[in-house]
């Protein structure tokens, strides 16, 4: 890579040059006027700024960077471990930070990162499962071997951490990424229909069956099956599916030729299926079967370090969409970092697009923020919250609730989940009838 090195101590740029050199080139400069000038001048891979330097410091240096076309990742040193600085230097862009003293494997373990086309910026840029956290970078791990794989993989995670994402990737990345890659949310699914969805049906097999229906096994044939919310699946119905897991093959409904396929399933649940098979609600030998291979997805409350990166893909993801990019104040991001974010990655993408809303394209303050983001208070990080999960997300569906005055419309979409996945919430955790929500 062609990186451009930026420290006003020469002790530490000579160490940082001497280190990158064995394996790229680099431009050492020793503070942020100079910086700024070989920026103009030249086109890099990478910036390694330090962040304390008289002015222009070197946040003036990640500001400058950022601007460019094509733009330059940016990791920051800092000898200051302080959350702001960090959220500060994050905020505005940089790929990563490390605190000084940093030892040689470190750095070149974060600059190996930052590589453009590296493991980490394809599963960070190219897929949207972006972050730093050592959640995150161990779903990155998992997605080769999950790609390469036949057997079929079960995603779970609660509602709004991306497990829809996480099962294309594994798609787009594996051999079947030619063929069709067929997504259906079961939680969506009438029961009386779910057999011919899933199998077809031909004509006259039942009341109103005008003609021949393709089902979604066939559909998906050579390809990948996503089963979105599985533990909605009908009990009945689920030994059928267990059989076409393991015979790939079935009979179209009203028919009695059967069908062969060559189907990876790809299956996600926000429940943890164990609890339901205990119950007595969902199959053991067909969880057996759905769960051969296991992706967790983290929730969002914790990996808040995530939070930043986060941030700025979803504003470049709606200036790409508007032709308009929104910026969005510390303070801001202060607040979006301090919030639980029960809805996850769903919730912070509707939060942030109706504050640039708000904001009118300009800055996002504070005040352009849902007002229980507000109303947060300068309060430990999320992950420090005391009481079991079900306790935190009960208390927190209850202020929302409380919020909204009762909609639970206006309350699912605070959420960043659906009016159904709100509505089953409320009744398992005897917040009301569920169906009437």
């Amino acid at each position: 890579m062609q990186i451009l090195a930026v420290d006003d101590d020469p002790a530490v740029l000579g160490s940082l040059a001497a280190l990158l050199r064995a394996e790229h080139c680099v431009t050492a400069v020793g503070g942020g006027a100079e910086a700024l000038a070989a920026l103009e001048r030249c086109e890099f891979d990478l910036v390694l700024t330090d962040l304390r330097m008289p002015t222009p410091d070197g946040l003036a240096v990640l500001r400058a960077a950022r601007d460019l076309m094509p733009a330059p990742r940016v990791l920051v040193l800092t000898a200051v471990d302080t959350a702001r600085s960090a959220l500060e230097a994050l905020r505005l862009g940089a790929c990563d930070y490390l605190v000084k003293p940093v030892g040689p494997a470190d750095l070149l373990a974060a600059v190996g990162r930052a590589a453009p086309g590296s493991g980490a910026d394809a599963a960070g840029c190219d897929y949207g499962m972006v972050g730093r956290s050592a959640a995150i970078r161990s779903v990155h791990r998992l997605i080769p071997l999950l790609a390469r794989s036949r057997e079929a993989v079960l995603v779970m995670g609660e509602t709004g951490t991306g497990k829809d994402l996480l099962a294309r990737t594994i798609h787009d990345q594996g051999p079947r990424a030619p063929e069709a890659f067929v997504a259906h949310n079961m939680a969506a699914t009438p029961s009386e229909l779910t057999e011919s969805i899933f199998f077809g049906h031909v004509r006259g097999a039942f009341s109103g069956a005008t003609g021949d229906h393709v089902g979604l096994f066939e559909q998906a044939d050579d390809g990948t099956l996503f089963l979105d919310e599985v533990d909605s699946f009908p009990m009945p119905l689920q030994a059928k599916l267990l059989r076409v897991l393991e015979s790939a093959s079935f009979q179209r409904v009203g028919s009695g030729a059967e069908r062969r396929v060559d189907v990876r399933v790809i299956a996600s649940s926000a429940s943890d299926l164990r609890d339901l098979v205990a119950r007595g609600s969902f199959r053991a030998d067909l969880f057996y079967r759905l769960s051969q291979l296991e992706a967790v997805l983290p929730a969002l409350r914790e990996r808040p370090e995530d939070i930043p990166q986060l941030v700025r893909q979803f504003l470049d993801e709606m200036a790409a969409e508007t032709k308009s990019r929104a910026d969005i104040s510390l303070p801001a991001m202060e607040a979006l970092v301090r919030y639980p974010w029960p809805g996850n990655c769903r919730e912070l993408r509707h939060s942030l697009r109706g504050a640039a809303l708000m904001a009118a394209g300009g800055v996002i303050l504070p005040a352009h923020l849902p007002r229980l983001l507000r109303r947060q208070g300068p309060v430990p990080s999320p992950v420090a919250a005391t009481g079991t999960l079900r306790e935190v997300e009960r208390e927190h569906i209850l202020r929302v609730l409380k919020e909204t005055g009762g909609n639970c419309s206006r309350a699912a979409q605070l959420l960043g989940i659906d009016r159904g996945t709100l509505a089953r919430k409320i009744k398992a955790m005897g917040l009301g009838d569920g169906d009437q929500a």
